[in-house]
């Protein structure tokens, strides 16, 4: 119980936004598509704004296509629903606001919690190829010791803040705080897929990244010195990592991805490292479906490989109503009075206005006997 208590407590704490695989079904194989970052991601860029206003609303969408299309700094698609206009130049600027309701039920017991996960600033600017991104929110109140530190009732934090540069041809390098490439980069950062592999919501590295798309390839490879909230404030967690992912799209609504992740053995961790790949599909432009595997090579005592499995199909029953469903394994390797972990996730995104998005969740775990259920009920405003 105390396992799963601890991982139904961490959908309690902010992510960042993440790119939405279902669009998939609408032909985005790419997160650049819309996104700054090359791995996915926080701030839309002008066209992202425009796309959600235009194809992923249920009711935003107008027959009039605005003036200045994609770049139009005015109208509902725009910053601040674009009060200021052109008035910050060629800086774009967004506000992630996400009020959420939380209940968990367990045998013997149950909890209710408001919280306001998200209340982030986000700005980025480009210029001759180069993009210069960052974000500051408030993080979360958590009495627990994260990284050898206990966090104040409140604070604030940068969870990404990189710069990167990108020729014609397609080819970048970043350096900077951010999330490294790896597998599918599912919305929900508790996914067993994202989580179990140390990419949840605290797990950026400070490092480099190099990537390159040729043709239907992107091929993305970082190094760096360790996490950043290590590297920060507990050296002894700070170990060399280096990850590897490769995207190769076979159809306009259909990708493969292979990925690598090494991590160096630290004072207080073991040498651990991850090798896994995805599949996703979209067989009409209202259904996608994306499977992820994953084997966890990370050393622990008594213990092997273990495997994390995710899969989710995402029906769009309506114009900006998209359903869920996500079973999810997580296998315990061996190790000595470990116990797999089961999940069946089910939920409803719903657009019905741009940038306004609700999101209700519902999870039920299985572990060591013990069955506990999760409900979590957002209202998401990128503003």
């Amino acid at each position: 119980m105390r396992t799963l208590l601890c991982l139904f407590a961490t959908m309690a704490l902010a992510s960042p936004v993440w790119a939405e695989p279902t669009f998939l079904a609408k032909q985005y194989t790419r997160c650049t598509a819309c996104h700054y970052s090359p791995t996915g991601g926080g701030l839309l860029t002008p066209y992202g704004r425009f796309l959600s206003h235009r194809e992923l609303s249920t009711t935003g969408a107008s027959d009039t296509v605005p003036s200045g299309a994609d770049d139009d700094p005015r109208g509902e698609q725009a910053f601040l629903y674009g009060v200021l206009g052109d008035a910050l130049g060629p800086v774009n600027v967004g506000l992630d606001l996400r009020p959420s309701h939380l209940s968990i039920g367990f045998p013997g017991g149950h909890e209710g919690l408001n919280l306001l996960m998200n209340l982030d600033l986000t700005a980025a600017i480009e210029r001759n190829g180069w993009t210069a991104f960052g974000t500051v929110g408030r993080e979360p109140p958590n009495a627990a010791v994260r990284n050898g530190r206990t966090l104040p009732d409140s604070a604030f934090i940068s969870y990404e803040h990189w710069i990167s540069y990108q020729t014609d041809g397609g080819f970048r390098i970043r350096a900077g705080r951010f999330l490294p490439a790896y597998g599918v980069r599912f919305p929900d950062h508790t996914t067993y897929t994202r989580t179990y592999l140390d990419l949840d919501r605290n797990d950026q590295v400070y490092g480099a990244e190099i990537s390159a798309t040729m043709g239907a390839s992107l091929v993305q490879v970082m190094v760096s010195p360790g996490k950043a909230e290590a590297i920060l404030h507990d050296p002894t967690h700070r170990g060399f990592s280096t990850a590897g992912r490769w995207q190769v799209d076979l159809a306009p609504r259909a990708t493969v991805v292979g990925s690598g992740f090494y991590r160096h053995a630290t004072d207080a961790d073991p040498q651990s490292g991850a090798v896994g790949g995805a599949f996703g599909l979209a067989p009409t432009s209202r259904v996608s479906l994306w499977t992820e595997v994953d084997a966890n090579l990370q050393t622990k005592a008594g213990g092997g490989v273990s495997w994390a499995v995710t899969h989710e199909t995402s029906v769009e029953i309506y114009r900006g109503i998209w359903m869920k469903v996500s079973p999810q394994l997580l296998t315990s390797g061996g190790a000595p009075g470990a116990s797999s972990l089961r999940r069946l996730a089910f939920s409803a995104d719903l657009l019905p206005r741009t940038h306004w998005n609700v999101n209700i969740g519902y999870y039920l775990d299985h572990a060591s006997g013990a069955t506990a259920s999760t409900v979590v009920t957002q209202l998401h405003l990128f503003l």
